[in-house]
């Protein structure tokens, strides 16, 4: 994925040459909105470069104090928000306006993210390409990021205002109506199908990262879990577990660890780079306290949140997973802290040179995600079966856990209760919750 963010880094800086070289004529030039979008595109290698700044948008809105990751934690039961100052703006209190930074910029950006693809969508059968393949490869890729807007929008907002396979001038989006969340998840749909038909089952080194055919099913899968469509979801689940593609991670760490980026585990992240790139995160410098200093965080943040009672209550004794996403007596100015922090991606070999200079990606979805997913949709089918049974048992014994019993999945509605409570501390600090 380091190739498709040097494409990025590339595009940003030929924007800024054309702003700059057109200042002169400023009054008979295009404006810069039209002379970037209409003329732009001239090229195999300018797709390239676009598809590069969807992928880029997607990495904006995850990542920081106010990012969609963060913003999904905090409103969530899995931290104790009144007993610190979290910084969440209202997010915590489902305050739902504009004036919520969090919820601002999740609109906001993934409505950038829509923006970019459509700009793509409505030139790319136009142009010639030297490579059929990467031509299909780039519209897939388009569909399956703007699914994915509108599929995250569709969960936050309901329904949304559409805006498909077209570019608008402000003032008319605004003339826009807004669709159903029925509509909305439909085009998500539709636009995952597409996706589907035309992106890789994966790719090579040069495109490590980049969103697949079955990341993009995987997805969809997650929606169809959303809107209650069990049968669907199951096919979904079975065509990404049937890939082959994919296997849990041997050790739960892996599943989040800097060292682990892009492995077999990991079906569809967010990728961030370190070295001092620009391509660094500071979501996971945001998880520990301001003012603390060592092996879990630079400096830490006045942003971080606390892992909540209730979410702790939650684990068995000797749950493996604890040691991976929990710290506590730490040392802060001098003292121990009281409180317990997260530090489910703060792990790696990778030492950040700044609190920006994380390299450990952010999951969309993970393989144990898929298998858990299935094994809900299974049983909602047709109750609990010794597969998902096994799939259970499998995420626990990682953990270091016993096997379930057979009282505890022995009926529909027992199994539901315990793949929901497993999910809980599995996916704690995900934004899933």
């Amino acid at each position: 994925m380091k190739t498709i963010y040097n494409y990025f880094n590339l595009l940003s800086l030929l924007l800024v040459v054309f702003i700059f070289t057109g200042c002169d004529d400023f009054l008979t030039e295009s404006p810069e909105s039209t002379y970037t979008t209409e003329t732009f595109y001239t090229s195999q290698s300018d797709f390239t470069y676009a598809i590069a700044s969807v992928y880029a948008a997607q990495q904006d809105l995850y990542d920081g104090q106010y990012g969609l990751f963060r913003f999904s934690i905090g409103r969530s039961d899995d931290t104790n928000v009144y007993n610190t100052n979290t910084y969440m703006d209202g997010a915590d209190t489902f305050t739902d306006n504009s004036s919520v930074q969090g919820l601002e910029n999740a609109w906001s950006s993934l409505y950038v993210i829509i923006t970019r693809a459509n700009s793509i969508l409505v030139r790319i059968d136009d142009m010639a390409f030297e490579d059929a393949n990467l031509k299909n490869y780039i519209k897939g890729e388009s569909y399956a990021l703007r699914a994915w807007a509108y599929h995250t929008l569709g969960v936050m907002f309901g329904g949304v205002p559409l805006i498909v396979d077209a570019e608008y001038k402000v003032d008319e989006t605004k003339q826009i109506g807004r669709s159903t969340q029925e509509q909305t998840f439909a085009q998500a749909e539709a636009d995952y199908q597409k996706a589907m038909s035309l992106l890789p089952a994966s790719w090579d080194s040069e495109g490590t990262g980049r969103v697949t055919k079955f990341a993009a099913e995987a997805c969809l899968g997650r929606l169809y879990m959303f809107m209650g469509n069990y049968p669907s979801a199951v096919t979904a689940f079975e065509n990404v577990i049937g890939s082959g593609l994919y296997e849990m991670a041997t050790e739960y760490v892996h599943c989040f660890s800097g060292d682990y980026n892009n492995s077999p585990e990991r079906v569809w992240e967010v990728q961030y780079i370190g070295n001092l790139s620009g391509e660094g995160q500071t979501f996971s410098e945001c998880s520990l306290p301001e003012y603390y200093t060592g092996e879990w965080a630079i400096s830490g943040s006045s942003s971080a949140m606390q892992a909540s009672t209730n979410l702790l209550a939650a684990y068995e004794p000797d749950d493996k997973r604890m040691d991976v996403t929990f710290v506590d007596n730490i040392i802060v100015q001098g003292g121990i802290s009281d409180y317990t922090w997260f530090i489910k991606f703060n792990h790696g070999s990778y030492e950040p040179q700044s609190g920006t200079d994380w390299d450990v990606n952010l999951p969309i979805i993970h393989y144990t995600d898929v298998l858990m997913m299935y094994a809900e949709a299974v049983n909602e089918v047709s109750g609990p079966d010794p597969t998902i049974v096994g799939i259970i048992n499998d995420v626990r014994d990682r953990a270091g856990l016993p096997n379930l019993t057979a009282t505890q999945t022995g009926s529909k509605d027992a199994f539901r209760e315990a793949i929901k409570k497993e999910s809980r501390v599995e996916f704690a600090y995900e934004g899933l919750r």
